[in-house]
């Protein structure tokens, strides 16, 4: 049986720091479960018409300002959507359940205890990941490497890789151990380029960012659900390996030269953009990029930029 395509427009509007989500009625399938406003786009219209139309439908609110979250596709069997996912916190007008649903606010850091439809995996991600994420970089030694971490999170850094290829177990666990209550006083993830193992001595770090060169091997996602898996890739057979393994969000590169290795051209916006939207979890971009580019990476499907050295402070 031929798969039909779907194009869906969905829609993530943000209220003081919650967001509406809507419950499946009766008669839909996965009746009860939890989701975003949004629905198909008909023919003659673009995703954010269709989405302004099924938000006035389905609550009432006149919405504007959408700017793009996620897109990526979701496989029902015999049905496949393309969901094309916005967010903005400008609207007017008063709630409504016009189709009977039922709304609530949530609080964006709590969506894991609704009953989220699985299709909607990718965006509760994407909604709390933040654009920026930093991979520190060369440190002369731990007070060196942790005064350059409190200036990138005083600077607003809400997303950290701790990479040391340079330290053994012990020393890079203790530099963690130093890492992580500072991140959290800033309200920023940490997430350790480790072995996964090595998280068994600090559990409450929020998560593992393995290299492609790791993944291969692994038959099964390497930790806890309730801990953050990162995964770095740089061709469609990676990136299916760590999707695979369940990984959260995942990492394509190099998108542009690198000095790491000069001479070698990247992968280019273009080639990106055609990989992001086949990932159903957020996909930062790297190689090559710095703050600037962080624009563009969104246009072209990105949940952000990674860095070392467009993030990683530089010693004054």
């Amino acid at each position: 049986m031929e798969t039909k395509l779907i194009q869906v427009s969905v829609g993530c509007l943000i209220k003081d720091k919650q967001v509406l989500i809507g419950q499946r009625l009766a008669r839909q399938s996965h009746a009860g479960e939890w989701e975003f406003p949004g629905g198909k786009i008909e023919p003659g219209e673009t995703p954010l018409e269709a989405l302004k139309r099924e938000f006035v439908e389905e609550t009432g609110l006149i919405t504007q300002g959408w700017k793009p979250l996620i897109s990526y596709p979701w496989d029902h069997g015999n049905l496949q959507v393309q969901l094309h996912v916005f967010i903005t916190d400008d609207f007017t007008g008063e709630l409504q359940a016009h189709e009977g649903h039922q709304f609530e606010w949530c609080a964006i850091n709590e969506l894991q205890k609704f009953g989220m439809l699985v299709a909607n995996k990718g965006i509760v991600n994407a909604l709390q990941l933040p654009d920026r994420y930093m991979i520190s970089g060369n440190f002369h030694d731990i007070d060196d490497a942790l005064s350059r971490l409190k200036s990138a999170l005083a600077d607003g850094i809400k997303l950290v890789q701790l990479r040391a290829k340079t330290l053994d177990k012990n020393e890079f666990i203790k530099l963690a151990k130093l890492a992580l209550p500072l991140c959290h006083g800033h309200g920023a993830k940490l997430m350790l380029n480790a072995k996964p193992e090595w998280l068994q001595d600090i559990p409450q770090v929020d998560g593992l960012q393995l290299a492609s060169t790791a993944i291969m091997a692994l038959t099964e996602r390497p930790i806890p659900k309730d801990k953050w898996l990162g995964i770095s890739t740089h061709n469609p057979a990676e990136i299916a390996k760590a999707l695979e393994l369940g990984a959260d969000f995942i990492l394509v590169s190099p998108v542009k030269e690198t000095t790491s290795h000069p001479g070698e051209p990247g992968l280019g916006w273009q080639t990106f953009s055609r990989l992001a939207e086949s990932v159903p979890v957020p996909v930062f971009a790297l190689g090559g990029l710095n703050d600037r580019d962080r624009d563009e990476a969104k246009i072209h499907g990105a949940q952000g930029i990674a860095a070392i050295s467009g993030y990683w402070p530089q010693p004054i």
